[in-house]
């Protein structure tokens, strides 16, 4: 193998496995009654062969685990969002990044409206 041909071949595995990570795209918005619990979950496509973390965030905000938030990110290819009782604050634009070692993918996002009980 010439010089030229393996600079070829690493090239090639640089495009094809040293790549960002990329998400399945969310629903576009989710309508929600307060008191319930909502999860959401972050597909992970491609992770460019490479261990991946996921971030989220709430209206630019990142979340961390707290009372209203759990964040469970035990698979290498998925991370769950659960909002633990559902309030009117809790409305917003919710994000989800994977990143790895060669970059961040592209932010998926969803907006997450929430009334009142109807009774």
């Amino acid at each position: 193998m010439t010089s030229l041909q393996f600079a070829l071949c690493f090239y090639l595995f640089l495009v094809v496995f040293a790549s960002p990570p990329k998400l399945l795209p969310f629903n576009s918005h989710y309508n929600l009654t307060e008191n319930n619990s909502f999860a959401l979950t972050c597909n992970l496509l491609s992770d460019g062969d490479q261990s991946t973390t996921f971030q989220w965030f709430s209206n630019g905000i990142q979340i961390e685990n707290n009372s209203d938030f759990r964040i469970d990110s035990s698979s290498p290819k998925l991370s769950f969002l659960t909002i633990h009782n559902l309030q009117r604050q809790h409305a917003g634009t919710y994000e989800c990044r994977a990143v790895n070692s060669f970059g961040q993918a592209d932010v998926t996002r969803t907006r997450v409206n929430v009334q009142g009980n109807v009774v």
